[in-house]
């Protein structure tokens, strides 16, 4: 029975980032004015969520109250930001977009930070959201490659040890390692850093910037 208790919570363990990573393929934005805003955004992306208790379906249910102290809506740079505790895991959504180079596009992007597993996991997504069809499609991370353990070091300062034990990391070791994403309140830039701040020491550490262009990321080395 032990050993049966074991590999059922290991399974449940290792399928917390498929449920996480189970995105609305499209959904229509619905906006009254001329341009839709960050929180036209927010609405569209939380009503194609699952119907229930779910944390997107309580961060629409705020964002629809007149006054909401969960939700941080900066309208004028595109950026929102909902957070919300269960029990000692706090939960968070941000959001904001970009205009790109063709006029008729923008780039939105949806970020989901848990801290549940002991460290800030980030799923960050991509849609692409058509000025003519009013439509957001989920598309691959514009990025001109994803970021790596190794981009979060500082190469001057990290010790062989520590470079060669984030390099040769796997599995559940590994994920301390991945990067956390935040998206930019002012500015155009993503940055990132290790989802656990004291994966290694705090001096060998650096936080990442993709740098927007127009249409995509590239990382800033």
């Amino acid at each position: 029975m032990r050993n049966l208790l074991k590999s059922l919570l290991v399974i449940a363990i290792c399928a917390i980032p498929v449920v996480a990573m189970a995105q609305t393929e499209s959904c229509i934005v619905k906006t009254k004015g001329v341009k839709p805003t960050i929180k036209d955004f927010a609405k569209a992306y939380c009503s194609e969520c699952e119907e229930g208790e779910s944390f997107e379906r309580n961060a629409l249910a705020e964002l629809n109250k007149v006054n909401t102290k969960q939700w941080v809506i900066d309208t004028k740079n595109g950026y929102a930001k909902y957070t919300e505790k269960q029990g000692d895991v706090v939960e968070t959504l941000e959001m904001c977009f970009w205009n790109c180079t063709n006029k008729n596009e923008k780039l939105v992007a949806v970020n989901r930070v848990s801290n549940g597993m002991g460290f800030d996991e980030s799923f960050l997504y991509f849609y692409r959201y058509n000025v003519k069809t009013k439509e957001m499609k989920l598309i691959d991370a514009p990025f001109d490659r994803e970021p790596q353990p190794v981009d979060m070091l500082n190469k001057a300062k990290a010790s062989k040890k520590v470079t060669n034990e984030v390099k040769t990391a796997e599995n559940e070791d590994a994920n301390k390692y991945q990067p956390c994403y935040q998206l930019p309140r002012v500015g155009k830039n993503i940055t990132f850093r290790m989802a656990d701040p004291n994966a290694v020491p705090k001096a060998m550490q650096r936080t990442g910037t993709m740098v927007w262009n127009g249409a995509s990321f590239k990382i800033d080395k």
